[in-house]
């Protein structure tokens, strides 16, 4: 799959059932009105333009900066092959600023640095600048997770380096986790579309995965518009570029691909008390069919909560 030639405007008309994602800026006085409004009907949203904010960290989100400061091993997949493996940071930021911006038929490399750990300076930027509402932060006002244990902690918070045409399968967020991810720099027009159900449609997609032959939570298929028109199910999809926040509702289907230069992005999740009984009842059965681990401790987080 390949980003060339896309515009979100293009996209959108390609299918009766793809719908844009509602945004709302930052400084919009109805912000915490709108974001609750979207976390009861379940659909996607984005709060844009924190990279206007006067307190936004210029120097500090930088590849250069990462590259100085950041722990010096990284994560990388392979999209072509789908092998993780390790290597230095350096090397994969100089690998990612010399590949080409679109995929060509016979390239056999083509890198995604994933699930990174954030920098203690960005955890620490994002829980003390007051930029961001508290509701959203890990372990904010609205975050069941920082009631687990110390020995139970789970790391939500992550780090993302991509290229154009490297992505993220079909999947949903952790155990009906509600998602975050900002997007805190890009280089030569970088930026992400994202293809999301809202929460409700996930058993329906599941189904659709199955006529395919596919199974939605092993999160190994990447799927094309043509799937996602033939799904009939309503596809909100959205262009993040840099000072966007994307948030995730609880069991989403969504899908992430890298578009143009470098995107640099961190995201966490957090844990509603909504999403603690979407995951007990609804997730959790679904991971017991498919043998997966659940890692966020649903039954011991609920516990521990009350």
């Amino acid at each position: 799959i390949s980003t060339k030639g896309w515009t979100l405007e293009q996209l959108i008309e390609k299918s009766p059932n793809f719908l844009s994602v509602d945004r709302v800026r930052f400084d919009d006085p109805k912000l915490m009105q709108t974001i609750r409004s979207h976390e009861d009907s379940g659909a996607p949203l984005i709060i844009e333009g924190f990279h206007e904010h006067d307190s936004w960290p210029v120097d500090l989100f930088t590849l250069d900066w990462l590259e100085e400061h950041g722990k010096p091993g990284a994560s990388a997949r392979n999209v072509r092959t789908w092998a993780d493996f390790d290597l230095p940071l350096s090397e994969l930021i100089h690998k990612l600023r010399a590949t080409p911006i679109y995929a060509h038929e016979n390239e056999t490399e083509r890198l995604y640095g994933k699930d990174a750990e954030c920098p203690h300076e960005w955890a620490t930027w994002l829980s003390t600048s007051n930029v961001l509402p508290s509701d959203l932060l890990p372990h904010g006002t609205n975050d069941y997770l920082q009631y687990l244990p110390v020995s139970s902690d789970v790391q939500t918070l992550m780090c993302y380096l991509g290229v154009g045409d490297t992505f993220t399968p079909f999947h949903k967020d952790l155990c009906a986790s509600s998602g975050q991810n900002l997007m805190c720099y890009t280089e030569n027009g970088g930026s992400s579309f994202w293809f999301m159900t809202e929460s409700s449609a996930a058993p329906a997609m599941a189904e659709f995965f199955q006529t395919m032959n596919e199974e939605l939570d092993f999160e190994t298929h990447v799927v094309t518009l043509k799937e996602l028109g033939q799904s009939g199910l309503k596809i909100y999809i959205a262009e993040q570029t840099i000072g966007d926040l994307v948030l995730v509702p609880p069991r989403s289907c969504h899908q992430v691909i890298n578009n143009g230069g470098i995107t640099m992005k961190t995201s966490w999740s957090r844990m509603t008390l909504k999403g603690l009984s979407n995951s007990l009842y609804h997730e959790l059965p679904v991971y017991h069919r498919v043998c997966r681990p659940e890692t966020y401790k649903v039954k011991l987080n609920i516990y521990r909560a009350l």
